[in-house]
């Protein structure tokens, strides 16, 4: 914590712009962020409004279009929710809804800052599926050890002295390897 992990994303998403230098983006560049600080939405919004003003079919990552209706069905939204107003949803459908709205905007890159916090299981399997079937790039913000070990094969620690650790492997793998190293230092 406090390591400047969503300042990072923030910076490269352009939420924030550096103090000096700068950060270029590739022209065909498609960003997906989902941030902790959830979605904005209008007073009397639906769920299909939501989805709908974004896109009535999504280009999935297979190559093939899906409809909106059937997006909102994958992530549990069963029909006789579409018209449900957006203010009276829980705050866990509303962080689904979010996740949803990011995933229909056919981002080429897919930055996921802390997505497990507000998600209940059945929508966190959903994600790791959506994630499998990913073909762009993925970074993801988490303390989610499991989530971790499920969804990534590079970390970049962030450490509280402001460096950070690249490494190859799995969260788990990365662990074992810090006990190691303690272990050769003592």
């Amino acid at each position: 914590n406090g390591a400047g992990k969503s300042t990072f994303l923030n910076l490269m998403t352009g939420y924030l712009q550096p103090e000096k230098g700068k950060i270029e983006r590739g022209e065909t560049l498609r960003i997906g962020y989902y941030r902790q600080q959830g979605m904005d939405f209008k007073a009397g919004q639906t769920v299909f409004d939501i989805v709908h003003d974004i896109a009535e079919t999504i280009e999935a990552s297979a190559g093939h279009s899906v409809p909106a209706p059937t997006m909102l069905n994958r992530f549990l939204f069963p029909p006789e929710t579409f018209n449900k107003k957006i203010e009276i949803l829980s705050g866990g459908e509303q962080r689904r809804l979010y996740l949803l709205t990011v995933m229909m905007r056919n981002p080429n890159m897919l930055i996921l800052d802390e997505p497990t916090n507000d998600l209940d299981i059945m929508t966190l399997n959903v994600l790791e599926e959506h994630l499998r079937e990913f073909q762009g790039s993925l970074i993801i913000v988490s303390h989610d050890r499991y989530f971790l070990d499920k969804t990534v094969d590079h970390l970049f620690v962030f450490e509280s002295d402001g460096r950070i650790k690249d490494f190859v492997g799995h969260y788990s793998e990365y662990r074992e390897y810090m006990k190691e190293q303690e272990e050769a230092e003592r």
